[in-house]
């Protein structure tokens, strides 16, 4: 009788070991991993270099925030942003603007956001805050609180 136990617990553990590696195999979606050096910032990103800041225009989704002059913006001045897709940092948010003039020529509410490397660049509103996240939120505006006694 005890041979047939090992039987069916060693056929058991096997049927379980083929199951779960199928499940890995082709149970999620295989991807290409991305070079490193492909990094880039979400659309509607425009790189301010000096004077003569051209970048190309976004292509895509049609912007929600361009030629909005009350645009409730949804991350403040020193959050520090990544990308939704990849994780990857985008930098901290310096200052908002109410309306800048993107290189199209449309105007709108933007995001200036400083990278690691310190490097400005102006975000379209709506494009960023669709593809970007808060990492870390600089608190600036409350002292620390005191204890009660």
């Amino acid at each position: 009788m005890a041979s047939f136990r090992f039987k069916m617990v060693g056929g058991v553990l096997i049927g379980l070991l083929v199951l779960v590696a199928a499940l890995a195999l082709l149970g999620r979606p295989h991807e290409t991993p991305r070079p490193a050096a492909e990094s880039r910032a979400p659309d509607g990103a425009e790189v301010v270099a000096g004077p003569a800041g051209d970048a190309p225009a976004a292509a895509g989704r049609v912007s929600r925030s361009k030629g909005q002059s009350d645009w409730a913006f949804f991350f403040r001045a020193g959050d520090t942003l990544s990308r939704m897709t990849d994780g990857a940092v985008l930098g901290v948010v310096v200052r908002l603007e109410r309306s800048h003039s993107f290189p199209d020529g449309s105007a709108g509410p933007a995001y200036v956001v400083r990278s690691a490397d310190q490097r400005e660049a102006v975000f379209d509103a709506d494009e960023l805050e669709r593809s970007a996240r808060i990492e870390a939120i600089r608190d600036l505006g409350r002292p620390a609180a005191k204890p009660s006694r």
